[in-house]
């Protein structure tokens, strides 16, 4: 166990083979005080604090070394000396953010440990569900699978195609018109799908049996900076027969 004295102050943090910093969002990348977090999820460690004449005497803080501000909250039990930071990243930037956790007794004497605050970038996903659920985990209400809304579309599809998880709401966008005697579909795809590793395959089929890939590329019609809408002819035959029905999946 590590400690550090200053007179009647002695401030503990438990170790096992360095800090033990644990939170569901938070993950503990090596050896020695650090914490890496995505950006926007709550960074949080527990600590135990113990004051000779009385832990309610003790004031403790966590200051951002590059700003001087006091960043996060401080959940604590004076009887029993337990403790818990927890700090919204949103406003922090990304990289490595050294952060002093400060406890100062009556007497104004203080003892200072230092924390590696590393804050990664959140992919577009990771966003996605910080909007919706709060975190950038993929586990819980938030996991790629689940169907939160029971809509018959699950979280995947949902981000895939600009909808709320939490309102049922199974379309997805796709639509059949006819222009100058020719069928076209109009469809969405994310506007960032590349970098989000999303592929859309575009299937038509005559049967809702047999189902054939697209062999053109979409036109983009118009995007509101997250979604864009595509438009795509329908092919005259599909498997051979006359194309009747169309489909789009994401992987």
């Amino acid at each position: 166990m590590n400690s550090l004295h200053l007179k009647n102050l002695l401030v503990l943090l438990i170790l096992s083979h360095g800090f033990a910093l644990r939170s569901s969002a938070t993950e503990i990348i090596n050896s020695g005080p650090s914490l890496s977090v995505v950006q926007g999820d709550a960074a949080s460690f527990n600590a135990q604090f113990f004051d000779a004449d009385g832990n309610g005497g003790v004031d403790i803080r966590a200051v951002h070394v590059a700003t001087g501000q006091t960043i996060g909250q401080f959940v604590r039990s004076d009887d029993t000396g337990d403790l818990q930071w927890t700090c919204d990243t949103s406003t922090l930037p990304t990289g490595t953010n050294p952060v002093q956790l400060i406890a100062t007794d009556p007497a104004g004497e203080s003892a200072v440990v230092s924390i590696s605050l590393q804050i990664n970038p959140a992919s577009s996903v990771q966003q996605w569900r910080q909007t919706h659920f709060g975190s950038s985990q993929n586990s819980g209400a938030a996991l790629n699978s689940a169907d939160p809304d029971g809509d018959g579309l699950n979280n995947f599809a949902e981000f895939a195609f600009g909808l709320d998880p939490k309102i049922g709401n199974p379309d997805v966008g796709n639509r059949i018109e006819s222009d100058a005697g020719r069928m076209k579909v109009m469809f969405r795809r994310r506007k960032d799908y590349q970098s989000a590793g999303l592929n859309y395959i575009y299937e038509f089929s005559n049967d809702l049996q047999g189902w054939e890939a697209s062999s053109f590329s979409p036109q983009v019609l118009s995007d509101d900076g997250t979604m864009e809408n595509l438009t795509l002819e329908f092919p005259m035959l599909s498997n051979g027969q006359t194309s009747r029905f169309f489909r789009t999946r994401v992987e």
